[in-house]
C-alpha cells in the first residue's frame, strides 16, 4: 500500500476514534466468510460500521487521542464496530452475534472517549440505550404530575356529581303542583 493511502487511513481511523460515540474492538478469528458477511450485514442494518483494520495503522491513529490506551489490544486480527449514534449499539450487536455463533471475541472498546475492557463491553451491551433511559426518566418525572391531575379530576368529577344530585333533588317531580303552573299566573 502506498504511503499516501496509509496516511489517509490513519487520518480516517483517528477521526473515528475521536468522534464516534463508541468503537468496539473484536477478534474475528474463526469466523468464515459467510459468518463475517452476516455480521457485516447485521451491523449495516443497525447503522453500525464494521471494519477490519491493520494493527500498525490503528496504533498510529490512536497516538495522542483518549483511545491511546487501546494500543495493547491491537494484536492479531482486529475488527472495529463503530457506532456514531448510540453508546451501546455496537456492543449489543457484537454480543448478540457472539452469543449465537460463539465468535467474535471481544477485546475492548472506547465509549465517549473512555477506554473499556471486554467485561465492560459486555456490561454495556446489557444496558438500555441512552434514549430508553431518558424516556424512562421522563416518565418517572411526569408520573407524579399525572397522578395529581388524575386525583384532581376525580375530586372535580365527584363535586359535579354531588352538585348534579342537589339540582335533581330540588327540581319538582313531574305531575306535581309546581310543574303545572302556567307562566304569568301567580299562586295566590
Amino acid at each position: 500500500m502506498a504511503r499516501p493511502e496509509k496516511a489517509k487511513q490513519v487520518e480516517e481511523l483517528a477521526e473515528i476514534f475521536s468522534k464516534a460515540r463508541a468503537v468496539v474492538l473484536s477478534d474475528f478469528t474463526g469466523l468464515n466468510v459467510e459468518k463475517i458477511s452476516a455480521l457485516r450485514r447485521l451491523c449495516h442494518e443497525s447503522g453500525v460500521e464494521f471494519r477490519v483494520v491493520k494493527n500498525t495503522l490503528a496504533k498510529r491513529s490512536i497516538k495522542g487521542t483518549p483511545a491511546e490506551e487501546l494500543e495493547q489490544y491491537f494484536d492479531g486480527p482486529t475488527a472495529l464496530a463503530i457506532s456514531r449514534e448510540s453508546e451501546n449499539l455496537s456492543a449489543k450487536i457484537l454480543v448478540k452475534f457472539a452469543e449465537e455463533y460463539m465468535l467474535p471475541r471481544l477485546k475492548a472498546g472506547v465509549v465517549e472517549g473512555k477506554v473499556i475492557d471486554a467485561a465492560d463491553v459486555l456490561a454495556l451491551a446489557k444496558l438500555p440505550s441512552k434514549e430508553e433511559l431518558m424516556s424512562k426518566l421522563l416518565g418517572g418525572i411526569m408520573s407524579p404530575g399525572n397522578r395529581l391531575v388524575s386525583v384532581l379530576q376525580g375530586s372535580l368529577r365527584n363535586l359535579l356529581y354531588a352538585l348534579n344530585a342537589i339540582v335533581e333533588k330540588k327540581q319538582p317531580e313531574p305531575g306535581s303542583a309546581e310543574t303545572q303552573k302556567v307562566p304569568g299566573q301567580s299562586s295566590e
